[in-house]
C-alpha cells in the first residue's frame, strides 16, 4: 500500500484523484491559482489524499453526492448539491462517496496560494485575522463563492478569456473570504474604512497605460501599480469610478482598437489579434463576434 505523505503540492495532488480530468488551468498563464474539474466515479469506496498549504475549495459542476470524509480520525457526511462549497483542509484526509443523482458526477478544485491571501489580507489590514475558519465545516453555502468557482470553471475552459479575468476573480474571492470568513473580529474593520478614490489623473494614467500596451498579458497588480493603490483595492475602485472591471475595460479597449485597424489598415486578422493582446485568430474572432455581432472579416467587408 502506497503511502500518503501528511502534505503535498498543489501540481502533485492530481495525482491521488480518483476521477477523469476534464479541464485545467495548469498550462494557462495564471497567477496565484490552479483549477481542474473531473468526472467522478459514480461510487468511490475510499480515496486518501494529503494535506495541502495552498487554500483549497471545491464544489460540484454537475450531480449530487453523499460525501464522508474522515479528518483526525473522525468521519462526518454531508449531502451535497449543485452550489454546495466544501472546503479541503490542509492535513491528510480520506474521503468516500456515492452519486445520489441520475445526472454525471462532476467536481471543480480551486487551489489558491497562500501568499495571495496573506497579500490580500496585508492590504485589507487584517493583522491577525487572516487565519480562514473553514476547516470545521464539512459543507457551506455561500452564493458568491458557488459563482466565482463557476465563473473560473467556465474561464479555464475557454482558451479565450484572459489571465485579467481570473487574476480579478480571485482577487475578489480571497477579499470576500477574508471578509466573511476570517477567525476572529478584526475582519470587522475594514466594513468602516472610508472608501478610497481613483481620482480622474489616475483614471487617466491606467488607461493611458492600458492603451500603450494591450497587446501585453495585463495582470491587475500592473494596473493597480500605474494608479497607486493594492490590488486589492484597485479591482473594487476601479469599477466605481468607471462602472466597468478592469477586465470588462481591457477588453473593450482591444476590440475597440481592432475594429479601428480593422477598418483603417490591411493588416490581416491575425496581425490585428495579436497587436491588440490575443494569442490566437481563432480566439479574437471569438471574442469579436461576441462584441460586434459578427466576425473580424464580415466586419471588414460590411465598413
Amino acid at each position: 500500500m502506497t503511502r500518503i505523505p501528511k502534505l503535498t503540492t498543489t501540481l502533485a495532488y492530481d495525482r491521488y484523484m480518483a476521477g477523469q480530468k476534464l479541464v485545467s488551468s495548469v498550462n494557462r498563464p495564471w497567477r496565484h491559482l490552479v483549477l481542474r474539474s473531473y468526472l467522478e466515479p459514480d461510487e468511490q469506496a475510499l480515496l486518501e489524499a494529503p494535506g495541502l498549504q495552498d487554500l483549497t475549495l471545491m464544489t460540484l459542476a454537475s450531480g449530487a453526492e453523499h460525501l464522508e470524509r474522515n479528518l483526525n480520525g473522525r468521519w462526518e457526511s454531508a449531502d451535497l448539491r449543485m452550489g454546495d462549497v466544501w472546503f479541503v483542509p490542509s492535513a491528510p484526509i480520506s474521503w468516500r462517496w456515492h452519486s445520489i443523482s441520475d445526472e454525471p458526477l462532476s467536481t471543480v478544485h480551486l487551489h489558491v496560494e497562500r501568499s495571495l491571501i496573506d497579500s490580500v489580507a496585508d492590504q485589507m489590514e487584517l493583522g491577525g485575522s487572516r487565519e480562514l475558519a473553514l476547516s470545521d465545516a464539512m459543507q457551506f453555502r455561500d452564493p458568491l463563492v458557488a459563482a466565482m468557482l463557476g465563473a473560473l470553471h467556465r474561464a479555464a475552459g475557454d482558451p479565450a478569456d484572459s489571465r485579467l479575468y481570473a487574476d480579478t476573480l480571485v482577487h475578489a474571492l480571497a477579499a470576500h473570504l477574508l471578509q466573511h470568513y476570517s477567525r476572529g473580529r478584526l475582519a470587522q474593520r475594514a466594513l468602516t474604512v472610508p472608501p478610497e478614490r481613483l481620482v480622474p489623473r489616475r483614471i487617466r494614467r491606467v488607461t493611458d497605460y492600458i492603451r500603450a500596451n494591450l497587446a501585453a498579458d495585463l495582470a491587475i497588480a500592473d494596473l493597480a501599480q500605474q494608479a497607486g493603490l493594492s490590488s486589492f483595492h484597485f479591482a473594487r475602485v476601479f469599477r466605481r469610478e468607471t462602472g466597468e472591471t478592469p477586465h470588462g475595460f481591457v477588453s473593450r479597449l482591444r476590440l475597440e482598437e481592432a475594429a479601428r485597424l480593422l477598418r483603417a489598415t490591411r493588416q490581416t486578422v491575425l496581425q490585428i489579434a495579436i497587436a491588440v493582446g490575443f494569442e490566437s485568430a481563432s480566439h479574437f474572432s471569438v471574442q469579436f463576434k461576441r462584441g460586434y455581432g459578427m466576425t473580424p472579416l464580415a466586419y471588414r467587408l460590411a465598413g
